[in-house]
């Protein structure tokens, strides 16, 4: 399969970004509590993280057992359009954490980057797959950056 290195370096960078939740929650004090949104954060971080872990490893039992790259990459493509659709649904059933205006706004984003794996099940070009890959990895980095803008750890002068 052409650029086996990429969905290695992907899959590796999944795995980085899961971690930075454990980083996270091991510098977080004992004493200090966690919001219903900081923990959905964090799982969330995690979860997408590892199913970006397993997108990028998917194409090379596929190919092995295929050996058709073409089918491999609609097949790629077609788990990746799924996936956003469980992204845009999955909310609407936990408005704990998601108010409505929010949601929308991450609906949208998310279909616009299902759109890229859609277009990708007719050309099936190896580019759109890999682009797709890359904008599934937005989505749990934002989330970290937030987790970050709301750590406030004790800050102990010189």
């Amino acid at each position: 399969m052409r650029d086996a290195f990429f969905f290695l370096s992907l899959a590796g960078l999944g795995l980085s970004v899961a971690g930075f939740a454990g980083l996270v929650s091991a510098f977080r004090r004992r004493d200090e509590g966690w919001t219903r949104t900081e923990l959905w954060r964090l799982r969330t971080i995690a979860r997408l993280s590892f199913t970006l872990v397993f997108l990028a490893l998917l194409p090379f039992p596929f190919f092995a057992l295929s050996g058709d790259e073409v089918l491999v990459i609609r097949l790629m493509s077609a788990l990746v359009v799924l996936l956003y659709v469980g992204d845009i649904v999955a909310p609407r059933f936990d408005r704990d954490n998601w108010p409505s205006r929010s949601w929308l706004a991450s609906a949208l984003v998310d279909a616009a980057f299902a759109l890229v794996s859609l277009v990708n099940l007719f050309v099936a070009q190896t580019g759109l797959l890999e682009l797709a890959l890359i904008l599934r990895l937005l989505h749990p980095i934002n989330l970290f950056l937030r987790v970050l803008r709301s750590f406030e750890p004790r800050v102990v002068d010189g």
